[in-house]
């Protein structure tokens, strides 16, 4: 289930707030109104309205001596709602995507003109995340991540290994890119430090296009 409160910049609507909420009782028909608010990121009693309203449309049907035993069954035209906030939701989240790729075109043409076959990310966090995505989606190996944090070495993230920056003088690679834009000019100097080749940073222009940079 997908879960907005790790975005900053998105707030739920009342249609997202419908289909999770509707996702949960077709999971779970005896889920509580305590978890479901949890699971949506609202209170009790705005939940208890939202069953409410689907009681008038018919989207579920109540049975249970209190809220204690309640159960939920979502009916036929529950169902099809349901279906319908989906695709709406999976067509909005793919527009997003496609947007977000072409920030990143002249990335991924200066990759490619490189033709490197071996890329390392340092930075394994969300901004690491949102670009393992891109590239693996065109075809761009990522060999690993490098991340000062010992809680994180040895871990995976995206089935990626985070690996310690100290270690990496029998590993093979093309490049280093800098996965941060807050942190950059901090890891860049910790990359030069341990003395990893072919550095690239991020670079935003006022348009808000991205591009990478060779470091000297």
């Amino acid at each position: 289930m997908f879960n907005f409160e790790e975005y900053g910049f998105f707030n739920p609507s009342p249609n997202f707030r419908e289909m999770t909420i509707l996702q949960m009782i077709s999971k779970d028909p005896q889920v509580s109104q305590e978890s479901i608010a949890k699971g949506v990121g609202i209170v009790p009693s705005m939940v208890n309205r939202y069953l409410k309203d689907f009681e008038d449309r018919r989207f579920i049907v109540k049975t249970g001596e209190n809220r204690r035993q309640m159960n939920y069954e979502i009916t036929a035209d529950g169902k099809k709602r349901l279906q319908f906030l989906v695709v709406s939701f999976i067509n909005e989240v793919s527009r997003i995507y496609f947007e977000t790729k072409k920030s990143f075109d002249n990335v991924l043409k200066t990759l490619e003109r490189s033709d490197f076959s071996s890329i390392l990310l340092y930075g394994a966090g969300v901004v690491g995340g949102i670009v393992l995505k891109v590239l693996t989606s065109e075809g761009i190996n990522v060999a690993g991540f490098i991340d000062d944090s010992i809680a994180k070495q040895e871990e995976k993230l995206y089935g990626i290994s985070i690996l310690n920056p100290e270690n990496l003088e029998k590993l093979k690679y093309d490049a280093v890119i800098i996965a941060s834009f807050k942190h950059s000019e901090e890891l860049l100097i910790k990359a030069k430090k341990y003395n990893l080749r072919n550095i690239f940073i991020f670079k935003i222009d006022d348009t808000g296009n991205v591009s990478l940079v060779k470091e000297e």
